[in-house]
């Protein structure tokens, strides 16, 4: 048996191919008794719509990708669930890549939008990309990935510097901080700057700490901090993942949380991994943050105009962790 195609139900509705292809895809404007006519035609001689040949030609896979430096990170991986979330009902298929931090596979990844073999990537790294093509749709959260590139973020800077003020109000006298750095230029920077600023407006001491490292190094990187300043009586780190390994480590050293030290985080993600203690966070609206980053991305993919930035507000959540 042959198979029916497309010109089969044009030649049985008495219409061109082109009329049939509009009336059953609802691309353009065709009139509804021909609508109708054309779908019984289909109707009458079995035809199936190929989606796959109708994505090539509308140069659509109905596919993205997300790249994020690891799925074993909390934030990474709410975000890729609601991504997920959003994009199914928009009848979008995701892809997960988990760059391990590699910027080489990163760059190998960005080689599937060229292909066209993703309609979009959702990118989020702590690598430079040189020379990418800034017509692509590519969006990021809290990542500058080049200019043209759209992302969300939060109010890193006004909560951050809400969060270092409460722990000066509540006594603390020897503050510190620790953020990870990045080699891509990030909204995240705006959470040490904060700090600093708050330090010199209240004539205290930085006790700053931003090494680049690798998720799942945490731990090493605060016993590195509590070894430069071991007297800290207070602590804000740049994300929840910082703020646990901190407590572990202040227990090491016979520490009381949160009478020895007090602890603020910022992500407000880890009540699903670790119930206790509860942390003191800046939470962010990961959901709010995944579905604007998706918003962006499928303006990007229509070709629509996007906004070069989108805020989601986090606020400070008080937990176990402080006083």
């Amino acid at each position: 048996m042959s198979v029916v195609t497309i010109k089969d139900v044009a030649k049985e509705a008495g219409v061109g191919v082109g009329t049939a292809s509009r009336a059953l895809t609802g691309n353009g404007s065709v009139r509804q008794d021909t609508v109708e006519k054309v779908e019984a035609a289909a109707k009458k001689l079995g035809f199936v719509p190929n989606q796959l040949a109708r994505n090539f030609k509308m140069r659509s896979n109905m596919c993205v990708a997300i790249i994020i430096p690891t799925v074993f990170h909390p934030f990474f991986a709410k975000v890729v669930y609601y991504c997920e979330v959003e994009l199914y009902k928009l009848g979008y298929r995701l892809i997960v890549v988990n760059s391990q931090d590699n910027v080489e596979k990163e760059t190998k990844m960005l080689n599937m939008i060229r292909q066209q073999r993703v309609d979009g990537i959702i990118f989020i790294t702590h690598y430079e990309h040189d020379n990418i093509d800034p017509t692509l749709p590519i969006v990021s959260i809290d990542r500058h990935v080049g200019s043209g590139f759209p992302y969300v973020t939060s109010n890193n800077y006004s909560a951050s510097y809400e969060a270092v003020k409460s722990l000066i109000e509540s006594g603390a006298e020897r503050i510190g901080c620790v953020c990870g750095a990045t080699a891509v230029v990030s909204g995240t920077r705006h959470r040490y700057e904060a700090y600093l600023d708050i330090m010199q407006e209240y004539a205290r001491p930085a006790r700053l700490l931003k090494p680049l490292f690798k998720h799942g190094q945490e731990m090493e990187v605060m016993r590195e901090y509590f070894r430069l300043y071991p007297d800290t009586d207070a602590l804000f780190t740049g994300s929840d993942m910082l703020a646990s390994a901190a407590y572990h480590v202040a227990r090491e050293r016979g520490m009381r949380v949160p009478e020895d030290i007090q602890i603020i985080g910022y992500d407000g993600v880890l009540d699903a991994w670790e119930t206790h203690p509860k942390l003191t966070t800046v939470h962010q609206d990961v959901e709010g943050m995944a579905n604007a980053v998706v918003d962006l991305l499928m303006k990007r993919i229509r070709g629509e105009q996007a906004p070069p930035r989108v805020e989601i507000k986090a606020s400070l959540i008080k937990g176990e962790t402080t006083r």
